[in-house]
C-alpha cells in the first residue's frame, strides 16, 4: 500500500473516530439525564427533600402545578421541606415513563409522562391517580448534569385543584 493511500485511510479512520466519539458523549449525556431524572424521583417518593434539592443547579427554577414558581437551589430545597412536603408524604405511588431527551451541547430539554397514585393511609387503598407531563431544562454544572427548570403540569386528575390536604 501506499504512502498516499496510507494517509487516506489514516484521516478517514481519524473522521469515524471522531464521529464515533460524538455519538458516544451524546449517548452517555442522555443516560446521565436519566439517572438525574431517576434520582429525582426516587427521592421524591422517599421524601428525600436534600436529594431532591440537590439534583437542581444552583440558579435552578421549579414552576410546577398549584405552586408559584420557586428560583436557587436553596430556596428550592425549603420549598420541598415546607411547601411539597405537605401533599407529597412518601405515601405515594409514581412512574415516570416515556422520555424524550433532545441535547443542546451542555444544555438539554425532556419530557416526561408521571402518574402519581395517592393512597388512603390507614389501609393503603388507592384513592386516585394523576397524570401529568414534565417538561424540564437540564444544564451541565461543573461537569455534572442538573435540572435548571422543572415544570411540571397536571393533565389528569381530581376535578377542581389537587390533592387534597390533611391526608397524612
Amino acid at each position: 500500500m501506499s504512502l498516499e493511500a496510507l494517509e487516506k485511510r489514516l484521516i478517514e479512520s481519524e473522521k469515524q473516530i471522531n464521529e464515533l466519539s460524538a455519538r458516544l458523549r451524546n449517548v452517555e449525556d442522555i443516560q446521565s439525564i436519566h439517572e438525574l431524572q431517576r434520582r429525582y424521583i426516587n427521592a421524591l417518593v422517599c421524601t428525600q427533600w436534600d436529594t431532591c434539592a440537590d439534583c437542581f443547579s444552583e440558579h435552578g427554577k421549579v414552576d410546577v402545578y398549584l405552586h408559584d414558581p420557586v428560583v436557587g437551589r436553596e430556596t428550592i430545597r425549603g420549598w420541598f421541606k415546607n411547601e411539597l412536603s405537605k401533599t407529597h408524604a412518601g405515601k405515594e405511588g409514581d412512574i415516570l415513563v416515556h422520555p424524550e431527551i433532545t441535547l443542546n451541547g451542555d444544555t438539554a430539554h425532556g419530557k416526561w409522562l408521571l402518574y402519581m397514585n395517592y393512597m388512603y393511609p390507614r389501609t393503603g387503598q388507592a384513592l386516585f391517580w394523576v397524570q401529568g407531563f414534565y417538561e424540564n431544562e437540564y444544564i451541565r454544572e461543573n461537569g455534572e448534569w442538573k435540572i435548571s427548570l422543572m415544570s411540571w403540569t397536571e393533565r389528569l386528575g381530581l376535578p377542581g385543584s389537587g390533592p387534597p390536604q390533611g391526608l397524612w
